[in-house]
């Protein structure tokens, strides 16, 4: 508990922090051993070893692997390792829920204190909920935990949360276009925060659009018209702001026709998601597609599934993984898929460059209706 209090002051007086803040929830990021390695393994080894606890409510980001499935083309020196990190955070008092959406299930209020390090995750209770966290390494999350406490610093300070910029979006935007304007938004900028004036929200393009920013932006917040409970405050606030106008145009992209699989799950497909796939399969009698539709989600959505739609999903070449993401995992590899479509501009942006897979802009029930017209 010393050493982790210590790192969190040292951390606070490197980002001229003027005081610590007691923490409500930590959300820890980097738990997949393809990202953190050996040494990320031994890093929670000797911490879970040293008898230290986390003192606040902690979840965890997605692992490697499902959490006990061995039934997967990873070798099993990989799963070993996995497992032996997921066990650490477990004896440290982690509830190991695996998800890059904890939103899903947490509903923080306005000005609550969170120090979560999925950036996501990070945009979205920004944004939505107006509670504050920052974008945290994931080893910081771990010492925050034990500590209890984080620094005040950038987004934990009300000044540096109002907008400099108002955005304007001339457009009718789908999952896929909203994860373009996400992209579009963040390249626009230079990390300020944005006012972003658009009218038809729904949670499905926010978890696209917040995603798609973070991923791009340095700063995981855009106040959204109508969304932020303290829009209109914060607005209020702002003192001769840029504007941007981003139109249909910018945010067009051509559906592709050759690839591996379909994806979606980054962030982690909701109920809602899961259930627009079922609706399109349900028109076509539950013909079985071509190429597979890989869906990553939580284990809490899995099991509100019921089996008896799990295995029709199955039989329709529509495979469910849980408590883990093919962004950092080698499922994908181990797959032999090389290519995917997906409406996540996260994982266009991570697919390449983290597990060495071709991703492209598509919305899944089109490309869905596309699949299942060709037969």
């Amino acid at each position: 508990l010393a050493k982790a209090l210590e790192t969190v002051i040292k951390v606070g007086e490197a980002v001229k922090a003027d005081r610590l803040l007691d923490v409500d929830t930590v959300h820890v990021s980097g738990v997949s051993y393809l990202t953190i390695g050996d040494a990320g393994l031994e890093f929670l080894r000797d911490i879970s070893n040293s008898g230290a606890r986390f003192r606040v409510f902690t979840t965890v980001n997605p692992a490697g692997v499902e959490y006990g499935n061995l039934n997967l083309p990873v070798n099993e020196t990989f799963i070993r390792r996995q497992m032996e990190i997921i066990d650490y955070l477990s004896r440290m008092g982690a509830s190991l829920w695996l998800t890059c959406t904890p939103y899903e299930f947490i509903r923080p209020q306005p000005g609550s204190i969170h120090a979560w390090g999925e950036s996501n995750a990070i945009a979205y209770i920004n944004s939505v909920n107006d509670a504050y966290t920052e974008k945290l390494p994931g080893p910081f999350t771990i010492m925050i935990a034990i500590a209890g406490k984080v620094p005040r610093f950038g987004l934990y300070v009300e000044e540096n949360r109002v907008p400099k910029v108002i955005v304007k979006v001339n457009a009718r935007l789908t999952p896929v276009k909203a994860g373009l304007l996400g992209r579009i938004t963040a390249g626009r900028l230079k990390g300020e925060v944005p006012f972003i004036d658009y009218d038809g929200w729904d949670k499905q393009l926010l978890k696209s659009f917040l995603a798609s920013y973070a991923t791009y932006s340095p700063t995981p917040l855009a106040v959204i018209k109508g969304v932020n409970p303290n829009w209109r405050r914060y607005l209020s606030m702002v003192d001769k702001p840029d504007l941007i106008t981003i139109d249909d145009a910018e945010l067009r992209y051509e559906q592709p026709s050759e690839y591996d699989a379909l994806f979606i799950g980054c962030p982690h497909a909701s109920l809602e998601e899961v259930m627009s796939i079922v609706k399109v399969l349900e028109r076509h009698g539950y013909r079985r597609l071509m190429k597979p539709l890989i869906v990553s989600t939580s284990r809490f959505i899995k099991s509100s599934l019921g089996i008896e739609l799990i295995n029709r999903l199955r039989e329709a070449n529509v495979y469910l993984i849980t408590d883990t993401c093919p962004m950092v995992s080698p499922i994908l590899q181990g797959l032999g898929i090389r290519s995917v479509v997906t409406p996540s501009s996260k994982a266009i942006f991570y697919l390449p460059r983290l597990v060495n897979v071709n991703a492209m802009p598509c919305s899944i029930e089109d490309c869905l209706e596309s699949e299942l017209s060709d037969h």
